[in-house]
């Protein structure tokens, strides 16, 4: 054991990042949230539609099993039963002004209707992530797999704000792991411009600004009597945080020392996210923590050999929670302890997987934790379609 986070030993950050969680919408219990579900299913002609019976079973088989107590949704309509009142999920009319009762077509908005309230709902949080600030970031990023609105919510907020020269891009459908490659991103912006200026300005600091949103939940089908997207629908919820990368560092932040990815062997085809008629698809196989169980080790001590490193020199670990199996399967690869990746089963438990967002989240958990303190190493674990596997290491400030 190298014992750099027994002895609190400094290494060289590239950068340092802090986070700040974004509070909106509606927190829905996970016994509400399946209750909506199957009220929905049962509603209209969708009670008549072959395997009801067997998806409300099924609903309840997830509800007993679930590690999730509460989820964030920015629509209205996870709250209440009264179907006439629904903006998304409600049923549609034809062309004679009369409502259509076919099954297949349910309670299912158009995919333009549900970008609709993305785009509104990204730029009332941008607005509110970004109040605060006078100044321009250097650089400002939107990081998001389940909208698109172009402008982009952030370059909306930058011609408001009046920030006409700041540096602006956008990051999409990247799926869970994309709040890693977005920090390094930012790392390396900020590590550039501080090069750049400090032969006129040795004092100079470098920001960069990363905004998340995923609104998951505008891609329900509550018709659905599909298994695995049953599964997704009780996992999958909203969020948003903004993400500080700065040359200097801040109350609260890490340092941010190295990032890596990696993809694993034949797995193209075990997570994909495409766009349908009327919301965004997700695939997601079974054989995921299997496949995190057989390759994770490999990459993970690779990555840590790199900086001198191995996994008992790290203290916590903050994984993606896809699903309370993949958090488990990490564990079990690394040889990770409860206390390790407690604040990953705490933000799953209380908010459910918030794709991007999810690992900001988990940061910001750990910042607020006394038991974490300065000097601790952290390594961030997530994955996505590829199957891709990003990691990278930061230490606590």
């Amino acid at each position: 054991m190298m014992g750099y986070a027994n002895q609190n030993a400094a290494m060289n950050p590239r950068a340092y990042v802090s986070s700040q969680p974004l509070v909106f919408g509606h927190a829905v219990s996970q016994v509400d949230g399946i209750g909506w579900m199957k009220a929905a299913l049962q509603s209209g002609d969708s009670v008549s539609a072959p395997g009801t019976e067997r998806a409300l079973r099924f609903y309840d088989l997830l509800l007993r099993v679930s590690a999730i107590g509460s989820r964030t949704t920015c629509l209205d309509d996870y709250t209440h039963l009264d179907w006439d009142r629904m903006r998304v999920h409600v049923a549609p009319i034809s062309g004679d002004g009369q409502v259509v009762a076919d099954s297949s077509q349910w309670r299912q908005a158009s995919l333009d209707a549900r970008m609709e309230v993305f785009a509104e709902t990204a730029l009332k949080l941008a607005r509110v992530a970004f109040r605060a600030d006078a100044e321009a970031p250097d650089l400002l990023v939107q990081v998001s797999c389940t909208g698109y609105d172009s402008p982009t919510a952030v370059q909306r907020v930058a011609v408001e704000k009046g920030w006409r020269n700041t540096r602006i891009l956008h990051l999409g459908h990247m799926g869970c792991y994309a709040a890693l490659p977005a920090v390094a991103m930012a790392a390396d912006n900020v590590g550039a411009h501080r090069f750049l200026t400090t032969t006129s300005n040795p004092l100079a600091h470098s920001n960069a600004a990363i905004f998340l949103v995923e609104l998951c939940t505008l891609h329900h089908n509550p018709a659905t009597t599909d298994v695995e997207q049953i599964v997704q629908q009780c996992l999958f919820a909203d969020g948003a945080v903004r993400v500080d990368v700065t040359s200097e560092p801040m109350a609260g932040s890490f340092g941010l020392l190295d990032h890596a990815e990696a993809l694993i062997p034949d797995t193209l085809d075990e997570m994909t996210w495409r766009v349908a008629d009327s919301a965004f698809r997700m695939t997601l196989s079974r054989r995921i923590p299997q496949h995190i169980n057989d390759n994770l080790g490999r990459v993970v001590q690779r990555f840590l050999g790199k900086n001198g490193l191995v996994v008992d020199d790290v203290r916590w670990w903050a994984v993606h929670p896809g699903g309370p199996r993949v958090i488990e399967s990490t564990a079990e690869a690394l040889e990770l302890s409860e206390e390790a990746v407690r604040h990953s089963k705490q933000v799953f438990y209380e908010r459910g997987n918030m794709s991007s967002t999810t690992i900001p989240h988990i940061w910001a958990a750990m910042s607020a934790d006394e038991e974490v303190a300065s000097g601790d190493l952290v390594c961030s674990v997530a994955f996505g379609p590829g199957l891709t596997v990003a990691v990278n290491l930061m230490q606590v400030t």
